[in-house]
């Protein structure tokens, strides 16, 4: 006996690859925010660990010397002050921040150095970002 089986290769109808791309756009807005606040969050972390890094480091030196160092950048006229970019380690490699700047300031107490992180959304959103990715170290925390 033998079978003969008619197949119709018609593909997919309209109403169908609609519906297919319906669905995508709802999942891709549901996660690009999740997506983008992952990213943004895991950058500043990196920010954070290396100012954590080269604050233990100028510390250190502060500490063994009980001098400022002149290769921290302190100075408040430097038209950078308030936004660095770039760590300049005093071994001498460098780091860049992913999301953020950051500055250097002598601690008012005298003993050591401060420093204060801010992401580049804190700029727009302050209320929101100034609790979830500011960081301040020094003697005064």
């Amino acid at each position: 006996m033998k079978y003969t089986f008619k197949y119709r290769n018609r593909g997919f109808s309209l109403v169908e690859l609609i519906v297919v791309v319906a669905i995508m756009a709802v999942l891709t807005g549901i996660l690009v925010p999740t997506l983008t606040r992952h990213i943004h969050k895991s950058r500043v972390t990196t920010d954070w660990e290396n100012l954590r890094s080269y604050f233990s480091e100028i510390e250190a030196d502060f500490a063994s010397t009980s001098e400022y160092n002149p290769a921290v950048p302190t100075d408040v006229n430097d038209p950078d002050y308030f936004n660095r970019r770039e760590i300049h380690y005093l071994d001498g490699h460098t780091a860049k921040m992913k999301t953020g700047y950051f500055s250097v300031s002598k601690d008012s107490s005298g003993y050591g150095y401060q420093i204060a992180y801010y992401c580049d959304k804190c700029l727009t959103d302050w209320d929101k970002h100034s609790k979830t990715c500011e960081l301040i170290l020094g003697a005064n925390n």
